[in-house]
């Protein structure tokens, strides 16, 4: 193997992760061993998810390709799997002879005849730890049922009620080891270790953790004090004038009833919940630096979707703003050159990148760039712009679709008259929309364009308006 190409895959992902919380990008959560992986990579700015949704957004990464082309576009029958024929990257490693093992949330949905699980070397699809945060909840007198509030979103049928998780933290009060995020990494380290040293391997371990339910071990659990908490940007901002699909969005739904208190406190058992996914992928990266191995080793660091926490009065994912789409992602190996990366990047990018680097043919049908020009060459170009989807919660509903540049991002509501434009650099809380200022009207004709060209070469299934034409 070529001392410029990596052997081996390792891929670390964090479930719901607000990036600017981690301090490689500058957050208050002390994260000494995303710290240590940061050394030596190259890390990525302005990187986004295909969409703020897990089930959608996690197929992505492993095609190469847009929820609305790879057919998971949201939670529900008939929009939740894949469509027949998808190409995973992970299926590519394994046909290769890679020892390939996956740890923990999986949500790719594929047709029963294509399920090619059994194949791998290990695989473990494992959920949210929901039973023992009830139980522990119980423990510690906190009231049944406030894990979740009642929400009503929009679907292609209609409207549809349902329970929606919000982050009431509880301590986890068994032995730490047995913490669902920590057997996770455990087993990821111990897969690792026992590969054969003559076979090439590709491992991921994807944590539960920060997504709810906010359950952490201490010491964790009381990093951070609610007294503490800073109030988030456009918690009190009029919502009057918002796009439906933001008024109306589960994450502000669920918290509505709740005061300050309870969101500060919400707010630091997720800090606490971010330090604790630290500890665990460390014994992941220990492991990897035990087998002698990590120097030889492609490993990359993000997550599905961000997190809003509380960002105009919202929780959890589903809205088009940065805390919902804008990742970490962190990449290191041979051939990468180390530091920080501004070009625009995403999902559909990373299995592209990881088959170029491996020294792979090209899963055929990926709409995604390799991104190792750039990891070679910081001063490489990027593209002009990137791209979010979101296409509602369950079974459809709002459809949304955002163009991001180099300033500005712009944002069509589909069916909604209330698009929006923000200006990253002056406006980073996307707090100003700026889509009716006559001195941008030229900007917003550009980014419709790009949009519009994004969504016919991809083969949305929206309408665009007539009024593009």
């Amino acid at each position: 193997m070529s001392a410029d190409r990596p052997a081996n895959l390792l891929v670390l992902l964090c479930d719901q992760l607000q990036r600017n919380t981690i301090e490689p990008y500058g957050g208050r959560v002390p994260t000494p061993h995303l710290n240590r992986l940061a050394t030596g990579s190259a890390i990525f700015d302005r990187f986004y998810c295909a969409t703020p949704l897990c089930v959608p957004t996690r197929p992505s990464m492993m095609t190469g390709r847009w929820p609305h082309t790879h057919g998971s576009t949201s939670f529900g029958e008939g929009h939740a799997q894949i469509n027949p024929g998808e190409e995973l990257l992970i299926d590519r490693l394994q046909d290769a002879g890679y020892h390939v093992g996956y740890e923990g949330i999986w949500h790719i949905n594929r047709p029963a005849d294509e399920d090619r699980r059994d194949d791998y070397a290990y695989f473990s699809d494992t959920g949210f730890p929901y039973a023992p945060h009830r139980e522990m909840m119980a423990e510690q007198a906190l009231p049944d049922g406030a894990q979740q509030g009642q929400v009503r979103t929009r679907t292609d049928d209609g409207w549809h009620d349902w329970g929606f998780s919000i982050p009431v933290p509880a301590e986890w009060t068994r032995p730490v080891e047995q913490h669902p995020d920590m057997v996770r990494a455990r087993t990821i380290a111990e897969f690792i270790l026992g590969t054969p040293e003559d076979q090439p391997f590709a491992a991921w371990c994807s944590l539960g953790a920060p997504h709810p339910p906010i359950l952490v071990p201490e010491p964790w659990l009381s990093l951070f004090r609610p007294e503490d908490i800073d109030v988030p940007p456009g918690f009190d901002m009029d919502m009057t004038e918002m796009p439906e699909a933001i008024a109306q969005a589960a994450g502000r739904q669920a918290t509505a009833h709740w005061e300050w208190e309870e969101w500060s406190r919400g707010i630091a058992g997720y800090l606490g919940f971010v330090a604790f996914a630290d500890e665990c992928l460390g014994i992941v990266l220990d492991a990897l630096e035990e087998t002698g191995r990590a120097d030889e080793t492609l490993t990359i660091f993000t997550g599905d979707h961000g997190e809003m926490l509380g960002a105009l009065r919202a929780y959890q994912k589903g809205v088009l703003y940065d805390r919902a789409c804008r990742l970490a992602c962190l990449m290191r190996g041979p051939g990468i050159e180390p530091g920080r990366r501004d070009q625009l990047a995403g999902h559909v990018d990373l299995a592209p990148t990881v088959l170029d680097l491996l020294g792979m043919a090209p899963l055929p049908q990926a709409q995604g760039e390799s991104l190792a020009p750039i990891l070679r060459d910081p001063d490489a170009a990027g593209p002009d712009f990137t791209f979010v989807e979101f296409n509602g919660y369950i079974t459809g509903g709002w459809h949304i679709r955002g163009a991001v540049g180099e300033r500005f991002k712009y944002v069509y509501h589909h069916e909604d008259q209330r698009d929006q434009l923000f200006d990253l650099h002056a406006d980073p809380d996307e707090l100003t929309n700026l889509v009716a200022d006559p001195a941008h009207a030229d900007r917003v004709a550009t980014m419709r364009t790009a949009l519009a060209t994004w969504m016919a070469e991809t083969g949305d299934f929206i309408d665009l308006p007539q009024a593009w034409a």
